[in-house]
């Protein structure tokens, strides 16, 4: 990676503000850690006052509520209730005034007669729920009557109890059936969880106390404290903590076992339901409406996410339901919690309910009533430990114990159809889900959608949520209906309308309020996340700001119980940048300060470099001669800086010494590369001196066209020295792949030879043939000793045929003329004739002659033919030719490496190289390539693989290896090509041909450059430059110095190729 670098007079001024920056940067790091701490402390001060507060508000609100209760019990057995109502009303709403955050203070007889005196300024909700006047102070409500007959009386009072209104409606509200009157005892006073207060319709908790009273009929009567739980609430937004406006920040009040009683933290209710329209109901039905009381109506308490409540607060797909349904008829329905299902279904078949929801509907249960179609469609499913296997169907619980809610229609059916699964009824999902996490059962049975949320609100790690049962829900009912008292009937169809006006989009909102966005609901009853249930059981953390991961990210939480047994916790989670967002604002602007002051002295340190830097840019401008490599300019500079006189002075010393050694590496590498040449040429005397000559040659020529005075070659000058030593370089290395070319391939003067000549092979054979020719004429002479003159004269027939066969096998192998298809036929002809083997001729191989063998040993004698081509003679591949595609290479490859077979050798049409031979040769410019292009050559010599290996193209594009054009082939490319077709014309070093003259050569050439195979124009270059003569004089034999008449060379002319192809072939 590449260093940034920087000028010596930014560094001069950098190092002059480096003192600064460092002071600064430690003067803000103090600061920041120490402001980090004081903002902790101030944070865990305002907290741990809050959390007092909020503890002593808890404490005194409890506290006031449980001695306010023991004390109004005991006065209230001293008074008449049929006769003192207005001494308790006093004494109710004097205990309030002492007592403000108290809602309300009630007493409920066993003879469900009820009376409740509402403090209005407990909280402001209270009042927009009562719709009550400025001037109200207090609400009175009395409820009294059969349970046809109840009557509700509401009183409006003024601060001195003055009446302002009265009204009276039927109820059918029923104070022994309310959670606060069952809970109730004489003993000690109790408190409620969260509910929903029906009269008011918010939530809040009771506390409450049995009494009996001494007057009258001495019965039992219950008294109850109600605090809502919005006041709680309040406590716990952001700005009652002093944590500013963050929305970030989230704090609960929770029970131990995780259950919240309150929360700032944002839930689904943001998600709102697309408003139902009144439906368009008869007259008869708008009758029976308006003749309708209010319907009490079940509400679980934690079947999450269809039917539960948060903080006493109905929620839930089908509470959502049920208000649609409320809002298109105008039913107005009472929900009823605080109770288990079963409890519920039991208060349903007393009569204490008028209604259920959410419950199935089937011919078994034991649920009386008039249901209505189905609200929705829940699948059912089951949860077991995460290392259980799929559950597919019902009957594979066999032997099993299964975890249920108790009350469900479906469990007789169960228990009838499956009596082999041992059902288990738990009172609450929590403990269902319980049981499966301890082993006490193996599956949960519910509602897919029950047990995801189930899973998310409990926090279960090892369980699993399995698929539908597809068995179970085509053989139960899974759809959910609502069932009402058979007094209410009428209301079923009117109800039945507006499940079927609930809309797609309604549904669609549903969804994704309850069934998508589980992390919201989940808040609402169970703190969301499980950490803090860990840290609320260990008490070395209670008041302190901890740091935490919590749901993935870092944050402070404090934590404190807020009640004398530690059952009730008061938490706050702080994104770790509330409580350091002032800290940055600091010290950002303690940094914005600071560079602003280092902006204006920076002129200074700028302007005090200067004595440094000016002889330093002089230096550096010898330093870049150094790299021109302009050694003879670089110059001492003038400074008065000893430390930058003294460099300057080795530079100039170092000059003279990197000029020495460079002309002493040139000396190297050009000596390693004559030797490479050299030792080619030495390696072969078919390329004999080749590599020596053609650069001389290639010399003459260049300089030759750099003296032209030609527009063709105007253009042309070698540059400077470098690019000369390039192309020379080039010309010396432009047979170097020749060194990986088989010796014998390259020697081949001869169609048979290889290693050696195996004409000696055939001459031996002909020698067989000759002597079983004379053997057999001996024999024939035994035999018919009269007929002797005639098979003399068939044997000398037959012997001079066999001279006449041998000299022309032997004069087709030496490739000196062209091998029509007549002299073809002969040869294969020949190859016919017959020779008996008598000795095997797998004996003696080498082991790389052995596995070329493919034949199995034959019977010997064995007939065989004069010439052949064998399995054996063919030599394939040992890996496949791939051609590196940036080296641009176009050569046709043979399929075998090599194909000795003599018939195929010896019908070569022209020469002595087979296809095969032909491209080994031509693959020694593959080899210079890739020698060459994997060398390091310095940028000055870098076109030096390109002009190496471009002197066997043409300019029409049938040259190797590149198949390169005209266009493609540079003036030094075109100039190395001439030179090495003429040393090789009138090489007279060669023993395989004789030299040619200079006149033979320039002719063969001009041909070549009419057939585009060389540049004429280079070619006339050449001959009017007189190259040619110089080259020759100097390098050439006496005898090869003919004259030539160049000028027939430079007037157009038209090629004659059968000349051309004549020469080129001998």
């Amino acid at each position: 990676m590449k260093q940034t670098k920087f000028s010596l007079r930014f560094t001069v001024g950098g190092m002059f503000l480096l003192a600064t920056i460092l002071t600064t940067i430690v003067a803000v790091s103090l600061q920041y850690h120490f402001s980090k701490k004081i903002a902790t402390e101030q944070t865990l001060s305002m907290l741990s006052m809050s959390s007092a507060e909020l503890s002593e508000y808890v404490q005194d609100l409890e506290s006031d509520a449980m001695n306010t209760a023991k004390l109004l019990a005991s006065v209230s057995r001293t008074v008449d209730m049929a006769t003192g109502e207005i001494d308790i009303r006093n004494i109710l709403a004097e205990s309030m005034v002492d007592n403000p955050l108290f809602y309300s203070i009630y007493i409920g007889s066993a003879d469900n007669n009820f009376y409740q005196v509402i403090n209005l300024n407990s909280s402001p909700l209270v009042r927009k729920k009562l719709l009550t006047e400025k001037s109200d102070r207090w609400v009175v409500i009395k409820i009294t009557g059969s349970k046809e007959q109840r009557i509700r009386e509401t009183y409006y009072y003024d601060d001195a109890f003055l009446l302002r209104e009265l009204k009276a409606t039927k109820s059918n509200y029923f104070p022994t059936e309310r959670p606060w009157y069952i809970t109730s005892n004489l003993d000690v006073v109790s408190k409620t969880k969260p509910y929903l207060f029906q009269h008011l319709k918010i939530t809040g908790q009771t506390y409450s106390l049995a009494f009996t009273s001494k007057q009258g009929n001495k019965e039992t009567h219950v008294l109850g404290i109600d605090i809502v739980l919005s006041s709680l609430a309040k406590k716990l937004s952001v700005s009652a903590l002093n944590l500013g406006e963050n929305s970030d920040v989230e704090s609960f009040i929770y029970l131990k076992s995780g259950d919240v009683i309150a929360s700032n933290r944002k839930n689904n209710d943001e998600i709102k339901i697309p408003v139902a329209k009144p439906l368009d109901l008869s007259p008869a039905q708008e009758r029976i409406l308006s003749s309708t009381m209010p319907i009490k109506m079940s509400n679980q308490n934690d079947w999450a996410p269809i039917d539960f409540t948060a903080s006493g607060q109905p929620k839930g797909y089908a509470i959502d339901v049920m208000m649609l349904i409320a809002d298109m008829t105008g039913i107005d329905f009472e929900f009823i919690n605080g109770f288990s299902w079963a409890e519920l279904v039991n208060k349903y078949k007393d009569g204490s309910l008028d209604g259920l929801h959410s419950l199935q509907h089937s011919n078994a249960s034991n649920i009386v009533g008039i249901y209505s179609e189905p609200l929705y469609d829940l699948p059912f499913s089951f949860v077991t430990k995460d290392n259980r296997s799929d559950i597919r169907s019902y009957a594979e619980l066999k032997g099993k114990k299964v975890a249920i809610s108790s009350g469900w229609s479906i469990v007789p059916l169960l228990r009838r159809d499956f009596p082999s699964v041992e059902l288990i009824e738990y009172p609450t999902l929590k403990a269902g889900f319980e049981s499966v996490a301890l082993g006490e059962t193996y599956a949960l049975l519910d509602s897919r959608a029950v047990l995801n949320a189930g899973l998310t609100q409990y926090f279960y790690q090892d369980l699993q949520l399995h698929q539908e049962v597809k068995t179970l829900n085509a053989g139960y009912s899974s759809t959910f209906h609502i069932v009402l008292n058979p007094k209410y009937d009428a209301l079923i169809p009117i109800i039945n309308l507006a499940i079927r006006n609930i809309s797609q989009a309604q549904r669609q909102a549903l969804k994704s309020k309850w069934m998508d966005n589980l992390g919201l609901m989940t808040g609402d009853i169970m703190i969301p996340y499980p950490e803090l249930l860990i840290l609320a059981k260990q008490k070395n953390l209670y008041g302190k700001i901890i740091e935490r991961q919590i749901d993935g990210q870092a944050r402070f939480v404090y934590i404190s119980p807020i009640d004398v047994d530690a059952s009730e916790f008061f938490t706050v989670i702080i994104p770790k940048e509330v409580i350091y967002s002032d800290v940055t604002k600091r010290v950002a602007v303690s940094i914005g300060i600071t560079i602003s002051i280092m902006l204006l002295i920076l002129p200074l340190a700028w302007i005090f470099g200067g004595p440094i830097v000016r002889p330093i840019y002089q230096l550096r401008l010898q330093a870049q001669k150094i790299k021109n490599r302009e050694y003879d300019s670089v110059e001492i500079v003038d400074t008065r800086i000893k430390e930058i006189w003294e460099l300057s002075k080795s530079f100039t010393e170092m000059s003279l010494v990197l000029k020495k050694h460079e002309e002493a590496q040139e000396e190297f590498l050009e000596a390693f590369i004559k030797l490479i040449a050299q030792a080619i040429d030495d390696k072969s005397p078919y390329t004999a001196g080749h590599c020596n000559r053609v650069p001389e040659l290639g010399m003459m020529l260049a300089e030759a066209a750099e003296q032209s005075n030609s527009r063709l070659f105007k253009d042309f000058k070698f540059t400077n020295v470098d690019e000369k030593r390039e192309f020379r370089i080039a010309a010396w290395l432009h047979d170097c792949g020749k060194i990986t070319t088989p010796e014998y391939i390259v020697d081949k003067g001869s169609k048979l030879e290889t290693n050696y000549n195996r004409i000696h092979e055939i001459r031996a054979r002909f020698e067989i043939l000759w002597r079983d020719a004379e053997i057999t004429a001996l024999k024939q002479q035994l035999t018919t000793p009269a007929d002797k003159v005639t098979i003399d004269a068939e044997l000398v027939s037959k012997q001079q045929q066999l001279t006449d066969d041998f000299e022309f096998i032997a004069t087709s192998n030496v490739g000196g003329e062209f091998m029509s298809n007549d002299k073809i036929a002969r040869v294969k002809a020949l190859s016919s004739q017959t020779w008996l083997r008598h000795f095997d001729d797998r004996l003696g191989l080498s082991p790389v002659e052995e596995l070329a063998k493919v034949s199995a040993s034959s019977i010997l004698p064995a007939v065989e033919q004069l010439l052949s081509d064998k399995p054996e003679h063919i030599i394939k591949r040992e890996r496949n030719v791939e051609f590196d595609p940036k080296h641009g290479i176009k050569m046709d490859v043979p399929e075998h490496q090599y194909n000795l077979g003599e018939i195929y050798n010896l019908t070569i049409s022209r020469g002595t190289l087979t296809p095969e031979d032909r491209y080994k040769i031509n693959e020694h410019m593959i080899s210079t390539i890739k020698m060459l292009e994997n060398l390091p050559f310095p940028p000055e010599l870098s076109r030096v693989p390109r002009y190496a290996s471009t002197h066997h193209e043409t300019l029409k594009g049938t040259g190797y290896p590149r198949k390169l054009a005209a266009e493609d082939l540079s003036i030094p490319e075109r100039i190395l090509v001439i030179a090495d077709i003429f040393e090789a014309l009138t090489a007279s070093d060669r023993p395989y041909k004789k030299a040619k003259p200079v006149s033979v050569a320039v002719d063969i050439m001009y041909k070549m450059a009419l057939d585009q195979h060389l540049d004429i124009e280079l070619f006339k270059l050449f001959l009017q430059s007189g190259t040619h003569v110089k080259y020759a004089q100097e390098y050439l034999k006496p005898e090869q110095l003919d004259e030539v008449d160049i000028n027939k060379y430079l007037q157009p002319q038209q090629i004659d190729e059968t000349d051309l192809n004549k020469k080129l072939t001998a």
